[in-house]
């Protein structure tokens, strides 16, 4: 790929990869403009030829009037052979004495399309002087007063084949072939390009992906363990202060009320904490043959809602950590039940995919939010931390499969996790 010089942070210039549309851009342009080109000459190459064919056949009709004005007499079928063939090499195939009527009262050689006889193209003076007829050119001569002969007035009719045109022809044909064909190199040399960069686009995503989360997972385990014991503490003595304010006030006194929220933030904070360690320790799964159709049962009794689980589909066992899958489908309906109930959960079994489908009666996701949704801290809810479905889908992806969220049919959103066999 081409390069380009591009400024680093010191203010040197380092070189960078060329956009990759532009450069199949140029190729894509340059194909087109070659074939353009090529065509056009060709055009222009066909309009010469018919040119030059014409030429040569009024060059040979002079030749031919020449010699049957050296002829004494009206000339015989031997005679017009004998014209014939001194003329052959330049291209005269067929001549012709016809009558006004259009009779051929003599001839030599093979004509196309039926001959002179077999239609009106020399039946009168109405008649057009030159036709193209199956690559042949036919022209009709005036008569030659010489020649009138017992009252009547005989016509010359000649054929030629234009071999200086068809050699202009069949060589513009063969360049418009070399041409197409250039122009399709390129063509599938851009397509080669195109899918290398949009290749090269996806890994890079998923290498800023990647690195963005393994330094997010670092600073949150850091984070993690120097909140965890002091907030251990914290907890321990806030939940003392709250039982005995509890015991010496009554309820909704403003101190008890106080302690009681400070022994809420910090569940919170503990919360928190401990899901930046779960994120942090989505490393590994043991996968073992288990009941799918059971792991998300559990995990939907487990959240309180109106959910509805769909299992006739499902197979009978299937390779998960169950564990996790059951963390999985936790964060999911959790997430439906907040969003809008009705929740439906539907497992099956589809192409060696396993299906888990989570669906919603809320507002859904809008389509440019529903990768950021999986990011980690990106959270629509007040109280959440935004780490469930990131855990979510790197569980699912440690399982290489995917998870998603889509369009439902009745408005809401949709999250399908599809997991194949190990």
């Amino acid at each position: 790929m081409l390069p380009v010089m591009a400024p680093n942070r010191g203010g040197r210039f380092a070189t960078a990869p060329l956009a990759g549309w532009s450069t199949v851009a140029i190729f894509v342009l340059i194909g087109i403009a070659l074939f353009a080109t090529v065509w056009s000459t060709r055009s222009a190459v066909i309009d010469a030829s018919e040119a030059v064919g014409g030429g040569q056949a009024l060059a040979i009709e002079q030749s031919v009037r020449s010699d049957l004005a050296d002829l004494e007499a009206v000339p015989s079928p031997e005679d017009l052979a004998v014209i014939l063939s001194a003329h052959t090499d330049e291209g005269l195939r067929y001549i012709a004495m016809v009558e006004n009527r259009g009779q051929v009262v003599a001839a030599a050689g093979i004509p196309v399309g039926g001959g002179p006889g077999s239609g009106e193209e020399t039946a009168g003076p109405s008649s057009r002087r030159l036709q193209v007829i199956d690559g042949r050119i036919r022209l009709t001569l005036r008569a030659i007063r010489r020649m009138k002969a017992g009252g009547r007035t005989p016509r010359y009719v000649i054929e030629v084949e234009p071999s200086q045109a068809n050699a202009l022809r069949e060589s513009s044909t063969i360049t418009l072939g070399i041409g197409a064909l250039a122009a399709a190199s390129l063509l599938g040399v851009a397509i080669v390009l195109l899918r290398r960069e949009a290749r090269r686009a996806r890994e890079d995503r998923l290498r800023e992906h990647e690195r963005r989360l393994a330094t997010l997972g670092e600073m949150s385990a850091v984070l993690a363990h120097e909140i965890k014991n002091p907030l251990a503490s914290l907890k321990g003595n806030a939940q003392l202060l709250a039982q005995m304010l509890a015991k010496t006030l009554p309820e909704g006194d403003k101190p008890r009320l106080k302690a009681e929220r400070v022994v809420d933030e910090t569940m919170r904070l503990e919360k928190l904490t401990n899901d930046l360690l779960r994120f942090v320790k989505t490393g590994g799964i043991q996968r073992e043959q288990v009941d799918p159709a059971a792991i998300v049962r559990d995990a939907a009794s487990s959240v309180s809602g109106e959910v509805a689980v769909d299992t006739e589909g499902a197979p009978a066992t299937w390779s998960l950590d169950a564990a996790r899958i059951r963390e999985v489908v936790i964060n999911l309906v959790d997430n439906a039940v907040a969003a809008g109930p009705p929740v439906e959960i539907r497992v099956r079994k589809r192409d060696k995919q396993l299906v888990i489908e989570v669906e919603d009666h809320g507002p859904g996701v809008p389509e440019g939010d529903r990768e950021k949704i999986f990011e980690p801290f990106h959270s629509g809810k007040t109280q959440g931390t935004g780490l469930g479905l990131a855990v979510a889908r790197r569980v699912v992806e440690l399982h290489e499969g995917t998870l998603a969220v889509y369009e439902s049919p009745h408005g809401g959103a949709l999250f399908r996790a599809e997991i194949p066999e190990s």
